[in-house]
């Protein structure tokens, strides 16, 4: 893999699990550190809309991140695809399960937007620190956490 081992998906969590952080450790060199940068990300509009973003070279603002967002509008509408797993799409199925379990506090924050990547930040460092492990040698494990976000 190189300099880079990718580990996330959508949404940012670490959808290698335990398994791939154990593959990705065999590549570090024995006296090597390892950083692991991480978290979601959210778009923030012109007009400061959370959420919306003009991508180059297109005219109408989109959504960032997309998955997030979805997931979070999936369990507002109650479309039903939430709490079943479609293999066929497992990493949205996921980020939709996790964001229904804290919907209440989402949906009572004055700004659900804002509430809503920081859960998605808290599901991203829960589960990172579900798989990490220092197996890999004697050097240097480093988590570096926060939301990117796009402007």
């Amino acid at each position: 893999w190189g300099e880079c081992f990718p580990m996330g998906g959508i949404g940012g969590p670490p959808f290698v699990g335990k398994t791939g952080f154990a593959a990705f450790s065999h590549h570090v060199p024995e006296d090597g550190n390892v950083l692991i940068l991480f978290g979601p990300h959210i778009a923030i509009s012109e007009s400061g809309e959370l959420g919306k973003y003009l991508r180059y070279g297109q005219t109408t603002h989109s959504s960032a991140c997309g998955a997030i967002l979805a997931a979070y509008e999936a369990c507002r509408g109650g479309d039903g695809t939430v709490g079943y797993f479609d293999f066929t799409d497992m990493q949205q199925s996921w980020m939709k399960d996790y964001i229904s379990q804290r919907m209440g506090d989402i949906e009572s924050d004055p700004n659900p937007l804002k509430a809503l990547i920081l859960e998605a930040y808290r599901c991203v460092w829960e589960n990172l620190h579900e798989i990490v492990n220092n197996n890999f040698g004697k050097g240097s494990l480093v988590l570096l956490g926060g939301i990117q976000i796009n402007m």
